[in-house]
């Protein structure tokens, strides 16, 4: 007969960042929490001695009000902002004509601009952008900022929803007003969404795109090994306030009992773990799939999570080059957009416009030190459609950026190529493989996802509410807040854990973010 043979107030089942910062303050707020991630929960894979992440994004998201205020309670905020700083070296912009070599901030700018386009009203376009933006930030740093916004499901209320949705910018804003309808700088505006947050850019409210634009435009900045080590410090927050986290564990089936979940069974094992709140830090299709009995699953749930699906992927690969095998003009960072020679998948026009409104295409490439001297690491993230063959991404992609002049004639430089998600193994520039890297280098590991969703997103970023439909059992993860990225899933986090245990209030002391709700 199986036993209970633990008990915990929380639960939190999936490795999205929004339940790893649910269960860091809900462990600081002194209660008992458990962490089952279903894997590993930093965002990395390993390949012999090397760590790669999953996510290769910069971290642009780290002065915002929701993650100020979390890292402010779990005494880490002053670490983190010492940490954060500009991304190092240029910033590439591969058009599909044109071509800009920006230096963080926005360095070179009216210089790369003037060459590329003397005759347009670039520099007025953007001064009105810059406003925009600004007016942008003022009134989302004061939204998620507020307790309104960031306790239970004060984001969702339609008050709430209602004051704030006519105080932002709608989709009727032209903030690149000057410029031309098809102008090349309009679509590199908008380049970087698909890379820093987890809604379709076709779906993405006008304030969300201006809020990431602003973000980007402050650096681009970035934290050491990015956002694995955003994860890493929730984790060990979790763990010194004697929490748990057992990612080789994983959920059977949740108990129900008069409506509210009681406990969870596990898979292979005959023990089971009673709790007071679970949290499902993952895609709420895993409660469908058979966590969550069938004639459980309330109706608006079942309902809700159907009406979401992803419409793109990132798809991340790794590769290690010679140094002599890069270009003198490649220092940093490339954001390549597709080019009409390089058809993205399918090839017909109209789903080739559909595809490239979720940014179906897009590849970002990162440049960071090498294993040993004299070479580099390459991080390359590639948008791709759902279904798009994965045998022979590697070499597209690669053949892709030699010709567009960002990695030209690098086959036989590269020592090492390989991906996590396509089940092939590491090999060479040539295909040969890397058998000094041991057995198990083919994986299969699942991609992030863009996603869209029937319906419109609540002010242009909310998908999911917190509320399942049952008393206990919450939604936090990036599908919460997709458009607002890891700054979503803070804000998400939190509200979670205010749902499970309040926050402490010192009468001594008050944080200047509070103050200012």
């Amino acid at each position: 007969m199986a036993l209970t043979t633990n008990h915990y107030d929380l639960v939190v089942i999936g490795a999205d960042v929004a339940g790893l910062v649910a269960a860091a303050l809900v462990a600081r707020r002194n209660k008992r929490v458990l962490v089952m991630p279903h894997g590993p929960a930093e965002g990395t894979v390993r390949l012999g001695n090397l760590v790669l992440p999953l996510d290769t994004a910069p971290v642009v998201h780290m002065g915002t009000p929701p993650v100020q205020r979390v890292f402010q309670e779990l005494g880490l905020w002053q670490q983190i902002r010492r940490d954060h700083g500009l991304v190092e070296g240029m910033v590439h912009w591969v058009l599909p004509q044109q071509r800009l070599d920006l230096r963080p901030p926005d360095g070179r700018f009216p210089e790369e601009t003037e060459r590329e386009w003397p005759l347009d009203p670039v520099a007025e376009a953007w001064s009105l952008r810059d406003r925009w933006i600004h007016a942008t930030d003022e009134m989302l740093d004061q939204l998620l900022a507020s307790d309104n916004a960031l306790v239970a499901d004060g984001f969702w209320s339609r008050r709430f929803l209602s004051r704030v949705a006519s105080q932002l910018p709608g989709r009727e804003v032209d903030e690149l007003e000057p410029l031309p309808e098809g102008h090349p700088l309009r679509t590199a505006a908008h380049a970087v969404e698909p890379w820093l947050q987890h809604l379709s850019p076709a779906q993405l409210g006008k304030a969300a795109s201006l809020r990431l634009a602003g973000l980007w435009a402050k650096g681009p900045g970035d934290v050491p090994k990015g956002l694995s080590h955003i994860r890493k410090a929730l984790l060990q927050r979790i763990e010194l306030h004697s929490g748990e986290v057992k990612p080789d564990l994983r959920v059977a089936e949740l108990r129900i009992k008069r409506g509210k979940v009681v406990g969870l069974s596990l898979l292979g094992k005959r023990d089971r773990y009673g709790c007071d709140h679970v949290i499902v830090a993952t895609s709420p299709r895993r409660l469908l799939d058979g966590m969550l009995p069938p004639e459980h699953v309330p109706k608006p749930l079942a309902t809700s999570a159907q009406a979401i699906v992803p419409v793109a992927h990132r798809f991340v690969m790794h590769a290690e080059i010679d140094e002599r095998g890069l270009s003198p003009a490649l220092a940093g960072m490339v954001i390549c957009l597709p080019a009409p020679e390089h058809p993205i998948t399918p090839t017909d026009s109209a789903s080739r416009a559909t595809w490239a409104a979720h940014g179906v295409g897009h590849t970002y490439l990162r440049l960071h030190p090498g294993a040993r001297e004299g070479q580099r690491r390459l991080s390359i993230t590639r948008v791709v459609a759902p279904g798009e063959e994965l045998g022979t991404l590697r070499e597209r992609v690669l053949e892709e950026l030699d010709l567009r002049g960002v990695l030209p004639f690098c086959r036989d430089h590269l020592t090492l190529v390989h991906s996590p998600h396509d089940g092939r193994e590491a090999t060479d520039g040539r295909g040969r493989p890397r058998t000094d890297l041991g057995a198990g280098t083919a994986m299969q590991v699942p991609m992030s996802e863009l996603f869209g969703v029937d319906g419109e997103p609540s002010l242009g970023v909310g998908v999911l509410p917190h509320g399942s439909g049952l008393k206990n059992l919450y939604l936090a993860g990036r599908l919460t807040l997709p458009g607002l990225g890891l700054e979503g899933e803070f804000a998400a986090g939190m509200m979670a854990a205010g749902m499970v245990a309040a926050p402490a209030k010192s009468p001594f002391s008050r944080s200047p973010l509070l103050s200012r709700a």
